[in-house]
């Protein structure tokens, strides 16, 4: 466990209030996505709360999370937090209107092309990106990967949500991504597979000095921390009824 400074909440207090106002935005806006937003939680704590710096550059490509991200950004004061639900009645992010909001986060695929560009236009300033393991579906993704290879972009890290489902079911199932960390070590990145719930993991992780573009392939659980909702993928798309939102919080708030 990390230990916060005085004053501080610690990053797992942080990851459990900001998982109730995922559920809360996410039932007042009636969206869906909820399972894809409760993976990425820690994922987005350790960045916002541990990780960037002022001069780096965050990009937030799966859009199916934005609750999350939505969340982290309220929490940070950098968004009004009674606005998140208003903001999630609009798909996908609406990047003209939120403050740290750089991508509009579709279609699916294109964030990673994008942080790819901002990490070659300035080799000098440290770029995330964030991607769902769905987006590696898509040609983009390992076009940009090889570009970024040959243009040696050792200032990039991509943050794979490696939570094993996709909007229709398994990503095995739909198109198969392993052995993925070979796959990324085979087009000349630097590749580490973590726990995507551990604080500790992701900021060795997320950290630590790479000579090549770094891809972090972090295992998570889709829809963590609300049992009907773990492990489910149709909780890309459904929405809380009044009783499963008031089982789902007390779940989140133990």
């Amino acid at each position: 466990m990390i230990k916060p400074k005085n004053g501080e909440k610690s990053l797992e207090d942080l990851a459990k209030k900001i998982r109730q106002n995922i559920l809360k935005a996410s039932f007042e806006a009636v969206a869906g996505h909820i399972g894809s937003s409760l993976s990425c939680v820690e994922i987005l704590v350790s960045l916002y709360f541990k990780i960037l710096k002022r001069g780096d550059v965050f990009l937030f490509s799966k859009a199916s999370g934005a609750c999350a991200l939505y969340a982290v950004l309220a929490e940070k004061g950098i968004i009004n937090p009674k606005k998140v639900s208003n903001y999630l009645k609009r798909y996908p992010l609406a990047s003209k209107e939120i403050p740290g909001v750089i991508w509009s986060g579709g279609s699916l695929g294109h964030g990673f092309p994008v942080a790819v560009g901002l990490a070659f236009a300035d080799k000098k300033r440290k770029v995330f990106c964030l991607v769902s393991d769905g987006e590696l579906d898509e040609g983009t993704t390992w076009e940009s990967a090889l570009f970024a290879n040959h243009q040696n972009l050792n200032n990039l890290t991509v943050i794979i949500d490696r939570n094993m489902l996709q909007a229709c079911g398994s990503t095995e199932k739909i198109v198969k991504l392993e052995p993925l960390k070979e796959k990324w070590e085979a087009f000349g990145w630097e590749a580490k597979e973590i726990n995507g719930h551990s604080f500790s993991k992701l900021e060795q992780a997320l950290n630590a000095k790479h000579k090549k573009p770094l891809v972090i392939i972090a295992k998570t659980i889709k829809g963590k921390g609300v049992s009907f909702m773990e492990n489910n993928y149709e909780w890309h798309y459904k929405n809380l009824t009044p009783e499963l939102y008031e089982t789902a919080i007390l779940q989140v708030s133990k």
